[in-house]
Formats: structure tokens, C-alpha cells, sequence
């Protein structure tokens, strides 16, 4: 069903103003009960692994631009690992496990901050958080054990790390192999059979080191539900 420029399973509920400012203590948010008498379970409005479309419009209307800009593309409601060791942060890659990738063992949709399934292969990329690394007058963390949104597909916010095998115009972006700072991304990584299992993109510009870019997710990510 399309409305308002998003492609949606089911009518989204968003508890917050912008999309980039959700963290979600409980899944959804809220819980929507059927009327008294009905013999059916509590539901959420939203759901970890649901996906929204957004065009650039209204990628734009539902961005904290205090964090920064959304872009058209595709957007996932995600959990996030409680245990993980590193926080979610804006432009840093989020992965699954192998225990919960989708058709997986779980199916839980619940993403982590930390490099799956290890530092030399961080190839289980699930796409890009959007959210600031910490809550303060410029947008809402998106606190570890807590639901949010991540993008998976379209122009994406990315952190290069504070080193890169290249600043070529154009380049390759992939996860960073042992990033100095947590989930970050390397451009022009030298492309073997197992590099190409971390590549995300292709970067809009020159990258630059410790600095949030553009890229085009060309990773087919698309693995949740409409």
C-alpha cells in the first residue's frame, strides 16, 4: 500500500517527530489492543523487520536535520542488541548475527553494533544507523536493547574510518577490516573473493577520513517485510 510516499505493509507508527530520532524502550512503541471481547493477541503497530520506501520529499520531512538529512531510499524497524559492546551511532554500519539473520534461526530482526560475524569479515552488513551517537539537544541516541530504524537501501550517511585504503572519486565503500572506531567504513579497499562480501556502495565524492558522506547502497540489503 503506498501513502505519503511510503510503502508500508501495514499503517506506520512512528513514535517520534523524525525518523531519525526514534528509540523505542518497546516494539513500536505502543501496544494497539483489539476491543474487549476479540480473542487476539496484542499487537504492535510496527514491527522489527517491516520496511518503508521514501521518497526524497518525504525522506526530508521525516529527518532530525539537527542530526542531518534522510534520503530517499528503503528504511528498516530494527532491534538492537542489548549486550553488544558498541553503541549504535549515525553513519556506522549495523550487522546481524548469524543466529538472527533473516530465514535465520530467529528471525528476531535484531541487529548489533558490533562486527559480525568477526573484525577480518565484516560481511553480515543489515545497513546504516541513522540515529546521533548520544542523546543531547541535536537529536535521540538509539539506545542498545532498544527498536529503530536503520537504512538499507538509497543514499545512505555514511562514517569513514580514520584511515582508508583510498580517496579515489567514486570509490568502493565496505566495512572497514579492524576499524580503529567501531562499525566504521573504508573506500578503495582492494576487491578479492572475500572483500567483496563488505562492500556496501559506491562513495558520492572523495571520501574523507572520520567524516559522515554520502553513498549509494548498491548491497542488496532488501531482506525485511512490506
Amino acid at each position: 500500500m503506498s501513502r505519503g510516499g511510503m510503502l508500508t505493509k501495514q499503517a506506520d507508527q512512528l513514535t517520534a517527530k523524525f525518523l531519525n530520532d526514534v528509540n523505542d524502550s518497546t516494539s513500536g512503541g505502543a501496544l494497539v489492543s483489539v476491543p474487549t471481547g476479540v480473542q487476539s493477541p496484542q499487537v504492535s503497530a510496527t514491527q522489527p523487520g517491516d520496511v518503508i520506501v521514501l521518497d526524497d520529499a518525504t525522506a526530508l520531512a521525516l529527518s532530525d536535520t539537527t542530526v542531518g538529512t534522510l534520503f530517499g531510499g528503503c528504511y528498516m524497524y530494527v532491534g538492537t542488541l542489548a549486550t553488544a559492546t558498541a553503541s549504535p551511532a549515525r553513519g556506522t554500519a549495523a550487522f546481524w548475527r548469524q543466529s538472527e539473520l533473516p530465514g535465520g534461526a530467529t528471525q528476531g530482526y535484531t541487529v548489533t553494533s558490533d562486527v559480525q560475524p568477526n573484525t577480518l569479515l565484516p560481511a553480515y552488513i543489515a545497513g546504516v544507523f541513522i540515529n546521533p551517537t548520544t542523546s543531547s539537544g541535536t537529536g535521540v541516541a538509539l539506545v542498545k536493547g532498544n527498536f529503530g530504524w536503520i537504512q538499507v537501501a538509497g543514499v545512505a550517511s555514511c562514517l569513514y574510518d580514520t584511515s582508508l585504503s583510498a580517496t579515489a572519486l567514486a570509490a568502493t565503500v565496505s566495512t572497514k577490516i579492524s576499524a580503529t572506531t567501531a562499525s566504521t567504513f573504508d573506500a578503495g579497499q582492494a576487491l578479492t573473493t572475500a572483500t567483496l562480501a563488505n562492500v556496501l556502495g559506491v562513495a558520492i565524492g572523495t571520501p574523507v577520513i572520520s567524516t559522515i558522506s554520502s553513498v549509494i547502497i548498491t548491497r542488496g540489503n532488501f531482506c525485511g517485510r512490506i
